[in-house]
């Protein structure tokens, strides 16, 4: 009876979000601004949204640290790679525009709100501003310390600034005011980052008992049991629960990259590169566990296809990456070249590719030095 009412376009929004909809939900915002500009609440989700969908494609650190951090949940990880992709990441310039014509807007409908200074805080943090974005989320809090997100964001700042004791407190205040899986993954990747592989373990199995048929949730288990040290696996044989369990979240959710690149990164640091290749290339197929695929939601299956078609260019990366671990020089540049053709701003390519061309030359991808005397050598000539 009110297809357009903000509250319930904005409802409809959050669990497309959930879903891993973002088109979908991007769209839904957008209704709900050209309805009523003046709408604040849940907003913040919108700000998080746009930050997302315009920085994690551009950025070559997601697909770092035993996975691709899912772009729609999460922005955390370290900042260290990103300077060297700037020349490429023409959607920064989006993100700041959009995000802060949003921040001005919420800003001016409702100021004493936590929703526009989160907003604010994004703002910031696409700038690569930690300081301000903390202190901005900082104040979000102060107007409501009950708001579940606020301290979410403040938790996955803190992480990818490299203070993961505290991203934990703010996480789990997260995660105390409102269960859900992102809070968990915060939660998990803090304590990993801090080394911290049994309580990882244990809030990974916590996420599992909330949301026994989610993904993400089987997922953090995956990654935190293929992180841990053999003695801290629980009953043994950590690697392989740990594939069981990225294994069944591809199950629950064929489109998940996420448990993808996990698997593809354990089975890559035995050797086993040819197990590497089919599960990409099936990933590429969108046949990754077919053999569950009558068992799965029609969404999981839309999901495959989507994120296929808008993120092909990812997976052909990561394969360019195996084939060059297992020295297929040919196979990888073929790959390298397909993914930036796909998408000129893929840094995980575009850097894989530069390495790849060190190694043909028979020069150490590593040694920057090695490399500034070659390249003399030939400019000179």
């Amino acid at each position: 009876q009110f297809p357009d009412h903000p509250y319930i376009l904005i409802q409809l929004a959050h669990i497309q979000q959930e879903l891993g909809q973002i088109l979908g939900s991007e769209q839904s915002y957008k209704r709900v601004r050209a309805i009523d500009p003046t709408w604040v609440e849940g907003m913040d989700k919108y700000a998080h949204l746009l930050f997302q969908l315009r920085m994690s494609r551009k950025n070559a650190f997601l697909l770092q640290q035993g996975g691709f951090l899912q772009y729609q949940y999460s922005c955390h990880g370290g900042r260290e790679s990103s300077n060297s992709l700037d020349k490429n990441n023409m959607g920064t310039c989006d993100v700041e525009l959009e995000l802060g014509q949003l921040c001005a807007d919420l800003l001016d409908a409702e100021d004493k709100r936590p929703e526009p200074w989160v907003c604010l805080s994004l703002y910031h943090l696409a700038r690569e501003d930690h300081e301000k974005s903390i202190a901005f989320v900082d104040k979000a809090i102060s107007l409501d310390q009950q708001h579940a997100f606020a301290h979410y964001l403040r938790g996955s700042i803190l992480l990818s600034s490299h203070r993961p004791e505290h991203a934990v407190v703010s996480f789990f205040r997260a995660n105390d005011l409102q269960r859900d899986i992102p809070s968990y993954e915060g939660l998990v990747e803090s304590y990993l980052a801090a080394s911290k592989f049994k309580e990882a373990i244990c809030t990974a199995k916590e996420a599992i008992s909330q949301a026994p048929r989610d993904a993400r949730a089987t997922t953090l288990v995956g990654l935190a049991l293929a992180q841990a040290p053999p003695n801290q696996q629980g009953a043994g044989e950590g690697k392989d629960r740990a594939k069981r369990a990225l294994r069944k979240a591809m199950e629950i959710d064929p489109g998940a990259p996420r448990p993808l690149f996990a698997l593809v990164d354990i089975y890559a640091s035995e050797g086993n590169f040819e197990t590497c290749v089919k599960l990409l290339q099936d990933g590429i197929d969108g046949t990754g566990a077919t053999k569950e695929s009558s068992r799965t939601p029609s969404t999981a299956s839309s999901h495959t296809n989507t994120w296929v078609k808008e993120h092909g260019d990812i997976i052909q990366a990561k394969l360019a990456e195996i084939y060059t671990l297992d020295e297929k020089y040919d196979s990888a540049l073929e790959c390298y070249h397909t993914a930036i053709s796909m998408n000129p701003h893929n840094g995980l390519a575009v850097q894989g590719l530069e390495r790849l061309e060190k190694i043909m030359r028979g020069l150490d991808p590593d040694d920057d030095e090695m490399q500034e005397e070659a390249s003399e050598e030939y400019g000179g000539e």
